[in-house]
């Protein structure tokens, strides 16, 4: 807005500037343009005979001096002659001192002689003034004064004299003022500023601006999160914004938002310890507590616990906030690491536990949840009282409810130190830490498990104990905890029926999962499940845990037919609410039951409701991604299992050893399957674990066979794989479904030209997929036992595994199928091959394989232009944050959308930019548009 006589002028960033006046050039100052029209007035009015007072003000670092600075400048430019002078506190006492910085190059200020107590008013009239006014005569003046609250008294009377006679004089005075200082309070300071024609209080930097300065510093091509993250950390205050850039140059670092979490604006120290060293001990007192607190508390608790008050404390946090070192939300804002530091350095420093007890006590004492009281007493080393180890037991249970497994683990942490070194109070809390620990520490929940179990004497507690751990992590446990919980279940007794106490069948659940690499105890498991008949009792979450377990038994060995197993995972799954804690349970072995029967049925919608609770137990979150990868490449989406699975290893939530071994094996498979060396190398990197995992050692050798490339290769790698066979089928696992080693190890035969032996595999291959009865089984063997055969027989072969696949739920296999026989028609010149070959582009280009496209094509004949170009394909979490932001929402709205954390968003977009090759956020629209097939049209 345009500033006229007594108009407050504040910018917010969104002004347009409007033209200046005749003459003036524009100030390079960022966003001042409505500052600057009032100055270039009241310069232009001076000249004219018209001078006026102009005080500058807001909080610290906004830009006051800089704007007085620009005010001389232009001054000058339209032939005012400036005078400056600059107050400093410690200067207070020196009278007439800021007036003789102002007149002490004429020969005009007052000296210490002439100037006695009381005789301020005598002076200014006699001496000040006169010289003042005859200055003006000869050129029109401009009095410019910086941080006047720091003024002494004699010069302040001299101003405010001078204040009310301008009207008539060419004389302009612009002063500026620190809000919250205490001497902008002084009634000379304040009557200055009541009087003052024209009151400019610069506003934060707006986005815009933020960007251009970042840019200034380190070049166009700057990430927009840096200059996002730029902006909340500076809260757009110029001066921090300036002291974050400079550290990050200073410190060679490149400017991501990593580097931002390193700046602790000590550049600032200066300039806030001598704000800070005026203000009275309850401000520092409050600043040190919201330091201390941070952002958990708000301000009647600091203020409290800072022993304020209520009248000490609302006048403190006035002061502090019109500082501008308080946010909205009353936390230390921008450059509070560097605030916290000048107050440490300007008071003796309590103890940061003192606050903390104090704050706990104070929420405990009004009655607040466990987990407001909790987040001040886990910062305590001291020892804590009995109800303190409540409050951090309750609290640990809330947070475990609301999915914040690492938050709970450092209360039950906590109050471990206080405990005793035996007995049941401490077995109780290491098992709490363990079920927390488990969402991101599995072997320290292992190890914590066992520990308790040693002091818990009887056994329903000690099954109690062990029910905490997931039977995948027990599988990969040292001999010792394995053998507690075999101990465990024989004191309860080695035949339990299924309505037994739940603890005791998740106790047997975990038993069952450890026998499976037992052959005998393998066979038992089926054994087992043929006792239960064929509608076992499925009320309680413990008995749909342990049929879970016995149905991967029989999914493995292949003993049932794959009908009756998919019957009755599906009457598990119907059952069962989706939640991320069944994959801390052998529910998790589910995925693999209902895909190894090429039967998903409800299963990703299952598993989507269980992927969108807010969660941040990252073992979950990476092993939820390995179930959806899996239920992709059970559909045929190769290329989007192939992404989930990377995103799953990237989340690293876990290695291999502590996921279940069965998922390992299908990840291999879809590394097979997709021939992608880089999930190969990943499996291959992390596959490696103590002791002899079957499905591991499975796994890994099935992959490095996969790798070889020539006939020196080849031999050896085709004998591991052909002695693991043998191994398997000693063990009982003999499902093709989920290990194929002889489809690899046929194929291999045949590259070294041992037909006969590639066709007996293939044929045993058939016989045990037609035994288990899974279409997808059973299709791809048919089309493999095709793809080894004389011409004629092949044809025969491809007609039956397109018949049978067309019942699968893996569309990709029909696609290969339909591939192969378009090529042997046309090879046998038959008709009808373009038919199916189109069938197999179609399929492959819903389910969005780009190998098998570009196959299709190339047999079709067709350009490869006409075909869709895939890019890089986003992780379903990258795609989602990425639709969000194309949206305009922030980093924040983003996070609580997609229930991450702001810092997950970061990571997300960083690569999202990489992938798709865009510089920003303004990019993303074109850069996510869907691209058109002109096969389609």
């Amino acid at each position: 807005m345009t500033t006229t006589q007594g108009v407050t002028v504040q910018t917010t960033g969104t002004h347009v500037p409007t033209g200046s006046a005749p003459g003036l050039g524009r100030s390079r100052l960022l966003e001042r343009e409505h500052e600057l029209d009032a100055v270039d007035e009241a310069l232009l009015a001076t000249r004219s005979g018209t001078g006026s007072l102009l005080v500058i003000s807001g909080p610290l670092g906004i830009g006051k001096s800089e704007l007085l600075s620009a005010c001389a400048q232009r001054g000058r430019q339209v032939g005012l002659r400036a005078l400056h002078a600059r107050c400093a506190p410690q200067e207070r006492d020196f009278e007439f001192g800021v007036v003789r910085q102002l007149l002490g190059p004429a020969g005009n200020a007052p000296s210490p002689e002439t100037v006695g107590l009381g005789q301020h008013d005598l002076v200014v009239r006699r001496d000040v003034l006169p010289a003042i006014v005859g200055m003006s005569a000869e050129q029109p003046l401009l009095i410019l004064v910086d941080d006047l609250h720091g003024a002494d008294t004699a010069s302040l009377t001299c101003l405010s004299h001078l204040g009310g006679r301008l009207a008539g004089l060419p004389v302009t005075i612009a002063v500026t003022v620190l809000d919250g200082d205490p001497g902008a309070e002084h009634p000379l300071v304040r009557e200055i500023s009541d009087a003052a024609a024209r009151v400019l209080r610069p506003g934060r930097l707006s986005a815009g601006a933020v960007r251009t300065l970042v840019r200034r510093e380190f070049g166009e091509r700057v990430d927009e999160e840096f200059v996002t993250a730029c902006r909340d950390k500076s809260a757009g205050n110029p001066l921090m914004l300036t002291s974050i850039l400079s550290e990050v140059k200073a410190a060679g670092r490149r400017p991501t938002t990593t580097a931002l979490e390193a700046v602790r604006a000590s550049g600032l120290r200066e300039r806030l310890v001598s704000c800070l060293s005026v203000q009275p001990p309850a401000v520092h007192r409050l600043i040190r507590t919201t330091a201390v607190l941070r952002e958990s508390a708000d301000t009647e608790l600091v203020g409290r616990a800072a022993g304020l008050d209520e009248e000490q404390h609302v006048e403190a946090v006035r002061v502090v906030r019109r500082l501008g070192l308080l946010n909205s939300e009353s936390c230390l804002g921008p450059a509070g690491f560097a605030v916290r530091a000048a107050v440490e350095e300007l008071t003796a420093v309590e103890e940061p536990e003192e606050v903390h007890l104090r704050a706990a006590k104070l929420l405990h004492d009004q009655g607040h949840s466990a987990r407001e009281v909790a987040r001040y007493l886990v910062e305590m080393a001291a020892p804590a009282d009995d109800w303190a180890l409540r409050v951090l037991r309750d609290a640990a249970e809330a947070e475990l409810e609301l999915g914040a497994p690492e938050t709970a683990a450092s209360y039950l942490r906590r109050a471990l130190l206080d405990s005793a070194p035996d007995g049941e109070e401490r077995a109780a809390l290491l098992v709490e830490l363990a079920t927390a620990e488990r969402a991101f520490d599995p072997s320290a929940s292992v190890r914590h498990v066992s520990q308790s179990v040693s002091m818990l004497a009887s056994t329903e507690e000690r099954a109690a104990a062990l029910s905490r751990l997931s039977p995948m992590m027990l599988a990969t446990s040292p001999a010792p905890i394995t053998e507690m919980v075999r101990e465990v279940v024989r004191d309860f007794g080695s035949q339990q029926e299924l309505s037994s106490a739940d603890r005791v069948l998740r106790v047997e659940a975990r038993r069952r999962y450890l026998m499976i690499e037992d052959p005998m105890g393998i066979a038992d498991n089926v054994r087992r499940l043929r006792e239960l008949g064929p509608n076992p009792p499925l009320e309680s979450a413990a008995q749909r845990e342990l049929l879970s377990v016995l149905l991967y038994a029989a999914t493995v060995t292949a003993e049932i037919g794959s009908s009756e197993v998919a019957r009755l995972a599906h009457r598990v799954l119907e059952r069962e609410p989706a939640r991320t804690e069944h994959v801390h349970t052998g529910l998790s072995l589910l995925a693999n039951v209902l895909i190894g029967a090429d039967a998903p049925g409800d299963l990703p919608s299952w598993l989507d409701r269980a992927r969108q609770q807010r969660q941040e137990d990252v073992v979950a979150r990476t092993l939820l991604c390995t179930e959806k990868g899996l239920v992709l490449m059970s559909a045929g989406r190769l290329d989007e299992a192939l992404s989930v699975m990377r995103e799953a290893i990237e989340l690293g939530g876990l290695g291999w050893e502590h996921g279940n071994s069965g998922t390992l094996l299908t990840v291999a498979f879809l590394a097979l399957e997709t021939g992608d060396r880089d999930l190969t190398d990943r499996v291959l990197e992390r596959g490696v674990v103590p002791g002899n995992n079957v499905c591991v050692t499975a796994a890994m050798r099935l992959l490095k066979g996969s790798v070889a490339t020539d006939s020196r290769e080849l031999g050896p790698a085709l004998q591991r794989i052909l002695d693991l066979g043998q191994q398997l089928d000693r063990w009982g696992m003999r499902n093709p479904a989920l290990c194929p080693w002889r489809g690899l190890a046929a194929k291999m035969h045949h590259r070294l030209g041992e037909v006969d032996e590639a066709h007996l595999l293939i044929e045993q291959e058939y016989e045990l997929a037609r035994n288990w009865g899974a279409p997808v089984a059973i299709g791809r063997a048919l089309r493999r036992y095709a793809a080894l055969s004389d011409k004629g027989e092949d044809l025969r072969l491809l007609r039956e595994a397109i018949s049978v696949l067309k019942e699968s739920a893996n569309r990709i296999e029909l696609a290969r199928a339909h591939l192969l026989f378009g090529r042997r028609l046309r090879e046998a010149g038959r008709s009808g091959a373009d038919r199916h070959l189109r069938e197999a582009r179609g399929i492959a280009i819903e389910c969005g394989v780009q190998r098998l496209i570009d196959r299709a094509t190339a047999e079709l004949g067709v350009p490869a232009s006409s075909v869709p170009a895939r890019g890089p394909l986003l992780t379903p979490s990258e795609h989602q944050v990425a639709m969000l932001a194309r949206s305009g929402r922030t980093n924040e709205e983003i996070a609580r959308e997609a229930r991450i954390t702001s810092r997950t968003v970061e990571k997300h977009l960083t690569k999202i930019y990489r992938k798709l090759g865009v510089g920003g956020r303004a990019e993303l629209a074109d850069a996510l548009a869907p691209p058109h097939d002109p096969a389609s049209s």
